[in-house]
């Protein structure tokens, strides 16, 4: 059933407001316990990931070059180094095999046709709008990203401190470069950049406080989309950011704002498998800079350091003067 949008609000602030008031944000999921990494046995060289199992999803194996070289398509992808495990079962993945690829600190999630032949990338839905990709990953450490949240700080990389919020280092900055975004407002402005959960209500109320700023050319505000409501929402958040992503930036917000109106996703928008692999990158960079909620703003300021702030700002328009470029 779908409730009006004052309903959705409210009901999502309530829960919001007892566990993050002063924020003002829609918190991120507590972390889940997992059981320790495997050990590796001595002698046995580095195989990538540290993989932990689960009780209800079979860790993932790492393919051998045998399958490998049996598989053009499996050979396409460990061409450029990359190497290969495989998740879930055929069961599970509807009579595919999963593949999930890693060069460095880059992956992407594969499914590969019956033949070996072919590959279809992306994120595999079931009829209900169960996630399985995002099940077969878990065990693999790193894939979903997890925040833990203790004594007010997060555990992702603090670095510094400044009553204008924690700073970034160089390589946290690194991270939020390679984020998938939307842009609003002309280029060469001073740009804030807004982490958000499209069904967040404290999002929504940033964005509505802030689009006076951009319609008077002070700023350029970028969209920095993430799911992290869909534990208060039905799993609407996860579809509604796939949507944003799946328009290109400059129309990211005007696609926010029909999601925002409609209060959900419309059946005829966009959202391309791409796109839900964009999604899973924001998400690991909100790990690594240790986001906390949505949402959260990355500034940088006139002498050049890169800042992390938790909700709005009491003064909003202190803020906006105190953007560098």
């Amino acid at each position: 059933m779908r409730h009006s949008r004052n309903a959705l609000l409210a009901a999502t602030t309530l829960v919001a407001l007892s566990t993050l008031a002063q924020a003002q944000q829609c918190p991120t999921l507590p972390p889940v316990e997992v059981t320790p990494p495997l050990p590796v046995p001595s002698g046995t060289p580095d195989a990538g990931p540290v993989l932990r199992p689960t009780p209800t999803v079979p860790t993932p194996r790492l393919i051998p070059a045998e399958e490998i070289a049996a598989s053009p398509a499996l050979r396409r992808i460990t061409s450029t180094g990359a190497k290969v495990y495989e998740i879930g079962n055929h069961v599970m993945n509807h009579g595919l095999q999963g593949v999930y690829a890693v060069n460095g600190d880059i992956f992407r999630v594969f499914y590969l046709t019956p033949d070996g032949q072919a590959l279809i990338g992306g994120v595999l839905w079931e009829q209900d709008g169960h996630n399985v990709t995002r099940d077969t990953i878990a065990p693999i450490k790193g894939a979903i990203p997890t925040v833990t949240i203790t004594a007010g700080k997060t555990a992702a990389g603090q670095n510094g401190t400044s009553a204008d919020g924690r700073i970034l280092s160089p390589e946290q900055v690194k991270h939020v470069a390679q984020a998938n975004i939307g842009l609003e407002g002309r280029d060469g402005l001073p740009r804030l950049t807004m982490v958000i959960d499209p069904l967040c209500p404290w999002s929504i109320r940033a964005l509505n406080t802030l689009e006076p700023f951009v319609a008077r050319g002070q700023i350029q505000l970028a969209l920095l989309p993430i799911a992290i409501n869909d534990h208060e929402n039905g799993n609407a958040s996860t579809p509604a950011a796939t949507a944003l992503l799946s328009a290109v930036p400059y129309e990211m917000q005007a696609t926010w704002q029909k999601i925002i109106d409609l209060h959900h996703v419309a059946d005829d928008m966009p959202r391309t498998d791409e796109a839900a692999l964009h999604l899973q990158q924001n998400m690991a960079v909100a790990n690594a800079i240790g986001v906390p909620g949505t949402p959260t703003f990355i500034w940088r300021d006139k002498a050049g350091a890169t800042h992390v702030t938790e909700g709005l700002p009491g003064d909003v328009e202190q803020r906006i003067r105190e953007l560098g470029r």
